[in-house]
């Protein structure tokens, strides 16, 4: 059984070439999510979240129409995250040394000129959904770089190794407990779905993981370490560019009340019409506090580190910094409430965004949404099914009407 786990895994990051971007739960509630996050999409939205809700899960969607009409079609994503006792003072010690080795090799790769900051520098830059083409395009040179591409094997391989490591650490006195009080999550509803049960050591974002009597069985003193993988592959002929992100993340919290997070994204992109490769790097960093049980805060700096994206014909470009702030507040057991502001410093001369969302869960296992993605309306729902979630999004306006269909599944 272990080994066809892994081997499903493997094939499915292999063949990614049909999942879709943003998360249809995220999108549904119009992008705000920097201070929700508690999924497989975390990465892309604050990776400061891989560390909530720990366990293996996979994900992907599929954008069901209006596809490539913007980079980021194809999206599949993995997360890893495990549980155990700790004092709080050795994991803030932990993560302590672990980002004074990150700023030390940062700054070292900055004397090189290898790494640069993604804010304040002079020159254009690109959101991350736009393409770099046109302006690639212009250069035409005579030098050409090396086809530089990371092997999916490779990726696949790592995926597996993440797959032996979601668990939650409890005593076995507590195992039996834990299992039979786990529909206590029901509680919160009006009742539960004939095709989705509670299961403690699968949460999602149906549970209370602190509404448990036993003290032991709750997150409280215990710390959170996850790792993700992201790959979106998306060939897209409208646009002329062919884009690659592979995304490595790291996350740890405590007691899921604080949790830090980052990511290392690379960059393998290609325009089709001239053959031009291009390959860079960059580099995110997300945090949540949750300051009571109904109130979270979230912010999340992309691209803070970058690279530049050096093309085969001799130009460069480079994605622009993107710092993201957002709020959730849960007046009721059934419902969460979260707004966004996005790109707050106006970078590149883009306009801040506001964003919105409302999520209703009647039931155990069913969840309606609604959001404003910058006065765009948004609507989604999800159902699970035995161990998967199946979710579905509508983004209007501007997107006209873009509609996506996704699953997740918690090993």
């Amino acid at each position: 059984m272990k080994k066809l786990v892994i081997f499903l895994i493997s094939l499915s990051l292999i063949s990614s070439q049909s999942f879709a971007l943003f998360s249809p739960r995220a999108m549904g509630m119009g992008g705000a999510f920097t201070a929700i996050a508690d999924d497989s999409y975390a990465a892309y939205w604050n990776p400061a979240g891989l560390a909530l809700n720990p366990g293996v899960e996979m994900a992907g969607s599929y954008q069901l129409n209006n596809r490539n009409t913007q980079i980021g079609d194809n999206y599949l994503g993995l997360k890893g995250c495990f549980e155990v006792e700790m004092d709080p003072f050795a994991w803030i010690l932990g993560v302590g040394v672990a980002s004074m080795f990150a700023y030390e090799g940062a700054q070292y790769l900055g004397n090189r000129g290898i790494v640069k900051k993604g804010w304040g520098r002079e020159g254009e830059k690109y959101s991350k959904e736009e393409s770099m083409a046109e302006d690639v395009k212009k250069e035409d040179v005579e030098n050409k770089l090396p086809d530089q591409t990371i092997s999916k094997t490779e990726t696949a391989k790592m995926a597996a190794k993440e797959a032996a490591k979601g668990t939650i650490q409890i005593s076995q006195e507590l195992a039996k407990t834990a299992l039979e009080s786990a529909t206590i999550q029901v509680n919160n509803y009006y009742g539960g779905s004939r095709w989705y049960h509670p299961n403690y050591y699968r949460p999602n974002y149906w549970d209370n993981r602190y509404a448990y009597k036993e003290p032991d069985l709750t997150p409280a003193g215990k710390a959170q370490f996850a790792g993700g993988i992201s790959i979106m592959a998306d060939q897209n002929p409208a646009l002329d560019q062919n884009t690659n992100w592979y995304t490595f993340s790291i996350a740890s919290g405590w007691s899921e009340i604080a949790a830090l997070g980052c990511n290392l994204n690379v960059y393998d992109l290609r325009i089709p019409s001239s053959g031009t490769k291009g390959l860079g790097a960059g580099f995110d960093v997300g945090a949540l506090v949750r300051f009571t049980e109904k109130l979270t805060f979230g912010i999340m700096a992309k691209e803070l580190l970058t690279t530049d994206i050096s093309w085969s014909n001799g130009s460069t470009t480079r994605y622009m910094t993107n710092v993201n702030v957002g709020m959730s507040m849960m007046p009721f057991p059934m419902v969460k409430i979260a707004a966004d502001l996005q790109n707050i410093f106006g970078q590149n001369s883009q306009t801040p965004t506001t964003h919105y969302g409302v999520e209703f869960k009647p039931l155990y296992g069913v969840a309606l949404r609604a959001g404003l993605y910058d006065n765009n309306k948004t609507a989604g729902a999800s159902i699970g099914v035995d161990q998967m979630i199946i979710d579905y999004a509508i983004v209007g306006g501007i997107y006209n009407r873009t509609q996506m269909i996704g699953l997740s599944w918690k090993f």
